[in-house]
C-alpha cells in the first residue's frame, strides 16, 4: 500500500489513526507520524457528502452506515494541514478478522481518479471559457460602437451591427442548451418517455424544420417497406435526427443531397427486438480514418476548410451519441472523401411493448 499513489489508512473503532501511506501524508501535508493517534474525522469530513443522487439532490448515507463513514464510493471533503479542503472520492469499509469481528476500518482516498475527474473539468472550463469569449467579444464590441457612435452610423449599418449581436446570443444560447444537454446526460439526471414513434413522421417533420437551413441542398427521404413504430422517447429522437441532418447539410457543399433511409434488422435472438436502421448520408468533404475516433468527443472539431468555417459548439456529436446510447440504441460512422454516413440502430416498437404501454404515434 505504501507504494501506492492512492490513499490508505486504517482507524480503530474509536475513529483513531492506526497507520497510513505515504500518499495520505504528501496530501493533507503532514507527517505519518503526525497522523497516526489522530482522529479521522479532523482529517475526513465524512458529514460532507458532495455526492449526488439521480435527481441531483444531496445523497443520503446509506443503510447500515458507521457513524464514522460510509459502505460506497463518497465524495467527501478531505482536510488539509492549512484547513484547505480536497473534495475526493472515498471509500470506508470495516475490516473483518479471521473469526469475522474486527473493531477496525479501512479508508481509501482515490486520489489518481480525483486528479483525473479535476483535470478534465479544468479542461471543460478551459475549453467553455474559450467557446463562449468570442461570442461574446462581438457582441460587447458592436454595442459599445452602437453606444458611442450610433448617432453617426447610418441606419443599415445600426441593422447590421444589431444582427450581428443577435446571431451572437443565437450562438450562446445553443451553447448554453448543449452545455445543460452534457449536464443532464452526465448526471443522469434525463428524463425519457418511451414510447411507439412514427419514424418516417419524426424524419419529414426536421425535414420541414430544416427546409430554410438546408438552402441550396436537397434532402432525400427513402425508407424501406413496412418500417415499424421506433421505440423511443419523442423529443430525443427528433434532437438525434436534427443533430445528424443538419451536420449532413452545415458540412457538406451547396447543391449536393443528404439521404435519410430507414431498414427492419432482424435479430439472430428471437428474444432480442428488431432494430431500426437509420442512415443519414451526406456527400461532403469526409472524415479521415484517425478523426473518427474523435468526433463523437465533447468539443470535437474537424480542422478543414468547411468545418472551420461553419459555427458549432462541437457538442452535437456528443450529445447524439449519448441519447443514442439511452434509447438503447448504437450510433456509427463510415467516411471517404463525398460520402459519409451516419448510421443509428434503435430497437422497434413491438406488439408486446404496444400493448405494455399503449400505442400513441
Amino acid at each position: 500500500m505504501d507504494k501506492s499513489a492512492d490513499g490508505y489508512i486504517v482507524s480503530d473503532a474509536k475513529g483513531l489513526i492506526v497507520s497510513c501511506n505515504k500518499a495520505v501524508a504528501k496530501l493533507v501535508g503532514k507527517d505519518e507520524g503526525q497522523l497516526v493517534g489522530s482522529q479521522l474525522s479532523s482529517l475526513i469530513d465524512f458529514e460532507r457528502d458532495e455526492s449526488k443522487d439521480a435527481s441531483g439532490a444531496v445523497s443520503p448515507l446509506p443503510a447500515g452506515a458507521d457513524k464514522h463513514g460510509i459502505e460506497n464510493v463518497k465524495t467527501v471533503a478531505v482536510i488539509g494541514k492549512a484547513g484547505n479542503e480536497f473534495l475526493m472520492p472515498v471509500t470506508h469499509t470495516a475490516i473483518a478478522s479471521g473469526n469475522g469481528k474486527s473493531g477496525d476500518f479501512l479508508t481509501i482516498i482515490y486520489i489518481l481518479q480525483a486528479s483525473t475527474v479535476q483535470q478534465a473539468q479544468t479542461e471543460f472550463v478551459s475549453t467553455v471559457s474559450h467557446e463562449l469569449r468570442t461570442p461574446l467579444t462581438s457582441i460587447k464590441g458592436f454595442a459599445d460602437t452602437i453606444l458611442r457612435a450610433g448617432d453617426r452610423i447610418d441606419v443599415a449599418a445600426q441593422r447590421r451591427y444589431i444582427g450581428i449581436i443577435k446571431d451572437q446570443a443565437d450562438r450562446l444560447t445553443r451553447l448554453v442548451e448543449d452545455l445543460l444537454a452534457v449536464s443532464r446526460l452526465e448526471s443522469k439526471r434525463l428524463q425519457l418517455t418511451i414510447r411507439a414513434i412514427d419514424l418516417k413522421e419524426a424524419v419529414e417533420r426536421v425535414q420541414r424544420n430544416l427546409s430554410e437551413k438546408a438552402g441550396d441542398h436537397s434532402v432525400d427521404v427513402r425508407f424501406g417497406p413496412g418500417i415499424p413504430p421506433v421505440w423511443a422517447d419523442a423529443d430525443r429522437l427528433e434532437q438525434i435526427l436534427t443533430n445528424l441532418i443538419d451536420n449532413a447539410i452545415k458540412y457538406s457543399p451547396a447543391n449536393t443531397t443528404v439521404t435519410v433511409s430507414a431498414n427492419v434488422i432482424t435479430q439472430d435472438d428471437p428474444k432480442q427486438p428488431e432494430m431500426i436502421e437509420i442512415c443519414v448520408n451526406d456527400q461532403g468533404v469526409g472524415i479521415s480514418k484517425e478523426n473518427i475516433p474523435k468526433i463523437f468527443s465533447k468539443f470535437s472539431r474537424l480542422d478543414n476548410p468547411l468545418v472551420r468555417q461553419t459555427e458549432g459548439t462541437g457538442l452535437g456529436l456528443y450529445i447524439t451519441r449519448s441519447l443514442v446510447l439511452a434509447l438503447g440504441g448504437d450510433i456509427s460512422i463510415t467516411s471517404e472523401p463525398g460520402n459519409t454516413t451516419f448510421t443509428v440502430k434503435l430497437p422497434s416498437a413491438s406488439l408486446e411493448m404496444q400493448a405494455a404501454r399503449g400505442r400513441d404515434i
